[in-house]
Formats: structure tokens, C-alpha cells, sequence
């Protein structure tokens, strides 16, 4: 029996976002770099044998609008694993979710939920991971585009679907970064759709060539989905733009949106802090990463 064990799920942002081309399989590939934050998280998770034939999931949330069954990101992890690393004995796994990452907010709360499961299972069941290391990322993979990128926790350049990764590892933000969500939420689907690219034609990106954070190149950073997203809400460019005259050298949306970020001096606390307030007055979440 094991006893409940509580794992951190952090998140990330997008520091850039490009739309390369556009996929024969309706799938657009990207050039992105991921940047985890402190923002996270708290999954509890007990794994103990199951007198039955078969596995028992129980999963519940402190958000009544996340999937408690199998369309859960954590049941699919949970299947996932045991039928790639062929668990054969039946166990009862029971996962609470304290949601603290806005969900469908482009900040990758639901695949890093994922990941932090993966990594208990491989842990619990003495899974060795420099034999595994292929099996693992492709298990991961087959969860979500960007559930490679929680395995890793570290910032990287992103390519293809956002699976293909590497690490970046003089890519570091040496600023405070607010984070603004306007309790809204952006279709990924919808969003890509909207961008309207055709198939097989390819589309610039700079971010390939990019080693380390500059906010003098600010357009290599741009995010396109912005394009889209801004012209259906604009209270996100709005926030951007208050967040840019609240003293921010960069402001950017992570993901298809809706959660917009900001880079903050250190030594601008004054900035930062009347930024938060003024997006905390209007009930905005609002974190300080």
C-alpha cells in the first residue's frame, strides 16, 4: 500500500510562438521555446493493489469543469503507461487535482498534470529510465504534443507538433514575470483554424538560431497567434498593451491564449506590483512568477 503521495505540476509559457507551415494531416508544425514557471499545480496520488481483475482509476478535482474520467490527460497517462510498459498486476490508483494553473489557458497545466503522473508510475514501479528513455518520451508523446516538454522541465526550443525538443541551457529570464489570465478561454482548435495558412507553404521563424533571451528582439518573440486571438477578444491586447505602459520590457501571450505574460525588471518592483493590483482590482487571476 502506498501512501498519498502529493507532486508539484508546474507551468510553462511561450517565449515566442511561429506557425512554420501547415500539414498535409491538417496539423501545423511549430518553432517554439517553452519556459517553465513556478506557477503549479497539486496532484495527490495513491497507487495499492487491486483485489480485482482489473485497474481502478478514481480521479477528482477542486474544478467541477475537469473531466473525472477517461477523457482526463491523467487517465490517458495512467493507460498509457501500463499498456506500453505491460503492467500486468491490477492496482486501484486514486488522483486529486488542485487546479491552480488556469485550465485551457496556454499555459500547459493539463500535459504537465500528465507528465507529473507518468513520472510517479515510472518511479513507483522501478521503471529504469537510460534503458527506457525512447519508450518513455514516446508514451509521453502519445499523451500530448507537449507532454515531452514536463519530462524535461527545462527551457527548450520546440519544432514539429511541439515534441521535438531541445535544451536551451543559457536560455534564462532574468526578470520577474506577472502572469494575467482574463478568466477566459481560447479554442486552441478554433485558433489555429482562424489562422487560415495554406497547406505546404512555409512561414519565416528566427527562433531556431536563438540561444539566449533578448527583449531588443522583440519580434523574433512575437507570438502569431496573436493576429487571431486579439481580433476576437480584444481584452487581451488590451492587456497587453496596460501591461507594456505598466512599465514591462515584454509582453506576449503563451500558447493559442488566453493567459498573457510579462517581464518585469527585478529591481521594478514598484511597476510590478501596481501592474498586479491593477489586474487583481478587475478579478483577473494574476500570479507572480
Amino acid at each position: 500500500m502506498e501512501e498519498d503521495v502529493r507532486l508539484d505540476s508546474f507551468a510553462k509559457i511561450n517565449i515566442g510562438l511561429k506557425i512554420v507551415n501547415k500539414r498535409e494531416d491538417g496539423f501545423h508544425n511549430i518553432e517554439t521555446i517553452f519556459y517553465p514557471i513556478k506557477l503549479h499545480d497539486e496532484i495527490h496520488i495513491s497507487i495499492s493493489p487491486n483485489e480485482s481483475q482489473y485497474n481502478s482509476v478514481y480521479i477528482t478535482c477542486n474544478k467541477y469543469y475537469v473531466p473525472s474520467n477517461k477523457d482526463n490527460i491523467c487517465f490517458k497517462a495512467i493507460e498509457a503507461f501500463f499498456k506500453n510498459f505491460h503492467i500486468k498486476d491490477c492496482y486501484k490508483i486514486a488522483i486529486n487535482i488542485g487546479k491552480k494553473i488556469p485550465v485551457g489557458g496556454g499555459l500547459g497545466g493539463g500535459s504537465s498534470d500528465a507528465a507529473v503522473v507518468l513520472k510517479h508510475l515510472i518511479r513507483f514501479f522501478k521503471i529504469d529510465i537510460k534503458e527506457n528513455r525512447k519508450k518513455i518520451m514516446d508514451t509521453a508523446l502519445s499523451i500530448g504534443s507537449d507532454v515531452p516538454f514536463f519530462l524535461i522541465m527545462k527551457p527548450c526550443f520546440a519544432e514539429g507538433r511541439g515534441e521535438k525538443l531541445k535544451i536551451l541551457p543559457e536560455f534564462n529570464i532574468p526578470y520577474d514575470i506577472l502572469i494575467v489570465n482574463p478568466q477566459l478561454h481560447v479554442s486552441t482548435k478554433w485558433a489555429y483554424e482562424n489562422l487560415n495558412l495554406e497547406i505546404g507553404k512555409n512561414y519565416p521563424s528566427d527562433l531556431k538560431g536563438v540561444a539566449k533571451f533578448n527583449p531588443d528582439e522583440k519580434e523574433i518573440f512575437s507570438n502569431d497567434f496573436e493576429r487571431v486571438v486579439f481580433e476576437k477578444y480584444d481584452s487581451l491586447r488590451q492587456i497587453k498593451e496596460r501591461l507594456i505602459e505598466h512599465g514591462a520590457v515584454f509582453a506576449s501571450m503563451s500558447g493559442s491564449g488566453a493567459t498573457m505574460y510579462a517581464f518585469f525588471k527585478k529591481e521594478d518592483k514598484k511597476s510590478l506590483n501596481k501592474s498586479y493590483r491593477y489586474f487583481k482590482e478587475k478579478n483577473y487571476f494574476v500570479y507572480i512568477s
